[in-house]
């Protein structure tokens, strides 16, 4: 069942987040949490009219787009996609998100620099979906944290021999939260980890304004209905592990 956990911060939240885009991003994996999370803002609700009280209670929230460079990013479908900010320029934020990618995506070095940096400072927190998290493994941030990411490519990883064992890989959770990170499996899990993300840190009002808004519901980390992809693969760890859920 869902974490029943809450983490209190003053009301309304006030938080920013750096999105990072390298060139053929799944599109699904940045839009949908982060369309998802800015319709509960104070901007979407006054801009839809709602009720004033309930617009008070909301968070107010603020979105980087950041990459190599500002030349616009090619993701998997739709119109390339324009950095606000280089991974030199990027102000402060309270969360780094990170959508998936190939698996093989070359990572430069200044995104390494930005995510081992940005992971250091105990202040920020990091959402990652889908292969996001394979690709953020390798520059070290995740090791020994229980991560879930996206079920085809870790079965292949480990097949091919390629899975990196420093990091505790969950194959059969929809979303997981471990520490400063939450990760998200498949594509479509992001929305249910932003959900997630708004029941933990947002006021409830706010939160049930925005299903009734966006028609969904959110599903919980387990039962995942995909958990039988890895069935009978080794991913590693098994089931000790020093964190817990």
């Amino acid at each position: 069942m869902a974490s029943t956990t809450h983490e209190h911060h003053i009301s309304p939240p006030n938080l920013s987040f750096a999105v990072i885009l390298l060139p053929g991003f799944q599109w699904l994996d940045a839009a949908g949490p982060v369309d998802y999370l800015n319709d509960h803002s104070q901007a979407r609700l006054r801009g839809r009219g709602a009720d004033p009280a309930l617009v008070a209670k909301a968070p107010i929230l603020t979105w980087y787009y950041v990459a190599s460079t500002l030349d616009p990013i090619p993701a998997s479908s739709g119109p390339k996609q324009p950095p606000t900010h280089t991974f030199a320029t990027c102000p402060r934020v309270d969360y780094v998100l990170m959508p998936g990618n190939s698996p093989s995506t070359p990572v430069p070095p200044e995104f390494t620099e930005f995510v081992q940096t940005r992971f250091a400072d105990p202040k920020v927190r990091f959402l990652t979906v889908c292969t996001g998290s394979i690709l953020l493994a390798r520059t070290g941030i995740l090791n020994h944290l229980r991560v879930a990411s996206n079920k085809k490519a870790l079965k292949h990883l480990a097949q091919s021999g390629q899975l990196d064992h420093n990091v505790h890989w969950v194959g059969d959770r929809r979303w997981v939260k471990d520490g400063k990170v939450w990760s998200a499996a498949g594509i479509t899990s992001g929305i249910d980890l932003a959900a997630e993300f708004a029941r933990v840190y947002f006021d409830k009002d706010v939160v049930e304004e925005e299903k009734e808004v966006a028609e969904e519901v959110p599903k919980p980390d387990t039962p995942d209905p995909y958990a039988w992809i890895l069935k009978g693969i080794d991913l590693g760890y098994g089931d000790q592990h020093p964190h817990t859920k």
